[in-house]
């Protein structure tokens, strides 16, 4: 029978490639993703229902097993012996628990590892208004959270609250304090978290969900209160991001956040992860976005359509659209031609 030390015999039998996820369900062997590229590992025996669960039962607590049995579905962070933090989402199938293992970087790159832009990190500086960012699954959105928020934890004395689903990176108090929530082990919703967060004195709130009217309505108001408010959305660019947000609300009250969210907005930055040329890691596209008032008066006025070209415009000002930041990383020799047709 498997055992919770299968994760790390896994891993060994690839010889540490960059493996990001670990997949095991019943009725088939494990399954890696390296690079981006799921395979099977044939030199494990098949999974039984009975060997999911043994698993399960040796890396949660009680209070997390408790609340699995009552959900059928759980997502939760995990220190295992020999890796390190992982995110293990664990999952109802043809009546028996199937289990993802996302392997989480031990350690936080710097924003010039992780090629992130200098006028994104700058952002930090900022203390109060709405920063978004955006991009689909896998896109290296909650590290660059993190990047911002470990800055702001360096570099001014604040009260910073990250609201998690499941917490992801530990961040360590600096010059700021870092309290972490996480949904379903400190409280039971996004909402519940939000209202704590807005009488708890927070200079800095962080969100990983913001996709609901409720939640971004309280995000909204946070950021007019002159809390700095950080959130990340499953969007793919400016007028996605924003043609999304309105989407959430009643036609009637479309034009009140419309402009609420010019008069707050900060920056949305929209990202995605290409292959690197050489096939070592991936590289960060994104595009960015700066809210100065000649954008907030945009959106604002419903000229939303003219975004794009201010961003394109507005290159002297660190602003950059997501085909230029392609093109960039194909000049400097770091990704494939073929992506800059994608």
């Amino acid at each position: 029978m498997y055992t919770l030390d299968i994760i790390s015999k896994i891993l060994e039998s690839v010889n540490g490639s960059n493996v990001t996820d670990i997949h095991l369900t019943a009725g088939t062997v494990p399954a890696v993703r390296i690079d981006g590229k799921l395979s099977y590992t044939t030199r494990f025996s098949m999974i039984r229902p009975d060997d999911i669960w043994n698993i399960i039962d040796q890396m949660l607590n009680d209070e997390h097993k408790k609340v699995l049995k009552e959900q059928n579905y759980l997502c939760v962070t995990v220190v295992l012996d020999n890796i390190g933090r992982v995110r293990a989402n664990i999952f109802k199938q043809r009546g028996s628990y199937a289990l993802n293992i996302k392997i989480l970087d031990q350690r936080l790159k710097t924003p010039e590892e992780l090629g992130i832009p200098q006028v994104v990190i700058d952002l930090h500086k900022k203390e109060s208004g709405l920063i978004l960012i955006c991009g689909n699954k896998s896109s290296g959105k909650s590290t660059t959270v993190t990047s911002i928020i470990k800055k702001i934890c360096t570099s001014r004395a604040c009260q910073i609250i990250t609201i998690e689903d499941p917490i992801q990176y530990l961040h360590k108090h600096d010059k700021a304090i870092v309290n972490q929530i996480e949904i379903g082990l400190d409280v039971n919703s996004f909402e519940e978290a939000l209202n704590c967060a807005m009488t708890q004195d927070a200079d800095v709130i962080m969100t990983s969900f913001a996709g609901s009217p409720e939640i971004f309505s309280a995000l909204l108001s946070a950021a007019e209160n002159g809390h700095l408010v950080i959130a990340t959305l499953q969007t793919v660019d400016t007028i996605s991001t924003i043609e999304y947000i309105l989407s959430m609300f009643p036609a009637e009250r479309r034009e009140h956040v419309r402009v609420v969210l010019g008069n707050v907005l900060q920056a949305i930055i929209s990202q995605k992860l290409l292959p690197a040329k050489d096939g070592s890691s991936y590289k960060l596209a994104a595009e960015v976005m700066l809210a100065n008032q000649a954008m907030k008066n945009l959106i604002i006025e419903n000229k939303i359509h003219q975004i794009p070209a201010l961003i394109k415009a507005s290159k002297a000002l660190g602003m950059i659209t997501m085909e230029d930041s392609v093109k960039e990383l194909y000049r400097i020799g770091a990704i494939d031609e073929s992506w800059l047709n994608m």
